[in-house]
């Protein structure tokens, strides 16, 4: 059994994973969008959680636009937080620069993790593994065949990310943020444009809350409306990005 934590900008969920059963265990909004706000709210989803001796496994998923994907070869010549800095605009403290190193891509994902992260959880649990969202998925995408022209949106409050695999690389990877479902068509739209994706393709839709499938299913019903998208396979799958953590502990 694996305990799930899911850390975004608005919200701190915990599942349980047993098998293929996915199971929500607590989710708090983030009120206080300051670190000590967040820290405080991790700390009582952690212990609404209760004993955490029946979980084999333990795994969190941290959410954040502050990111970048580089080749392994320009990650070895530098230090992670000058290449992150290379595209955020803001001053990040070296202690709050992470990295998960993606050797089925060749590649490495440096992003900003914020130190009241590992100060919660690595005192609650010593053996988690935190990575970001964008990991998880980029290494689901290695699982089976490279060949069909594939795409991941996962939702959350106000925030999504997309990532496509095309001929078998990663041509595209981003956080964005949204208002409504039309703000997510819009990038879509022109994502699939840029990439000239105009063939048969495989669209799958991630993420979980009443608000945010919601908009799912509002948005799955505009992009079977427009003609870019008409060679697509649209699949709704909400908890499904959850089950990717599985594939990193």
């Amino acid at each position: 059994m694996q305990l799930i934590l899911e850390i975004t900008q608005q919200s701190i969920a915990a599942f349980q994973l047993n098998g293929n059963d996915i199971q929500l265990l607590d989710k708090a909004l983030c009120v206080k969008k300051t670190d000590a706000g967040y820290k405080e709210v991790l700390s009582q989803v952690i212990e609404k959680v209760g004993n955490l001796d029946r979980f084999e496994h333990f795994s969190c998923s941290y959410f954040g636009q502050e990111f970048c994907l580089v080749p392994n070869s320009l990650f070895a010549a530098s230090d992670p937080e000058t290449l992150l800095h290379y595209s955020v605009h803001k001053s990040i403290s070296k202690s709050d620069v992470d990295y998960n190193r993606l050797p089925e891509w060749t590649s490495v994902i440096v992003y900003q993790l914020p130190m009241w992260v590992k100060s919660v959880l690595i005192l609650k649990a010593p053996r988690i593994v935190i990575q970001h969202e964008l990991t998880h998925v980029l290494r689901y995408l290695t699982t089976g065949s490279l060949i069909p022209l594939r795409a991941h949106l996962v939702m959350h409050e106000e925030q999504f990310s997309l990532i496509v695999r095309k001929d078998g690389n990663i041509v595209h990877a981003s956080i964005q943020e949204y208002q409504n479902e039309d703000d997510i068509v819009y990038h879509l739209a022109m994502v699939f444009t840029q990439l000239q994706i105009n063939g048969k393709n495989e669209l799958f839709i991630h993420g979980t809350g009443e608000a945010v499938e919601n908009t799912q299913k509002k948005l799955e019903m505009q992009l079977k409306r427009i003609q870019v998208f008409e060679p697509s396979k649209i699949e709704i799958q909400t908890s499904n990005h959850l089950q990717f953590q599985s594939l990193c502990v």
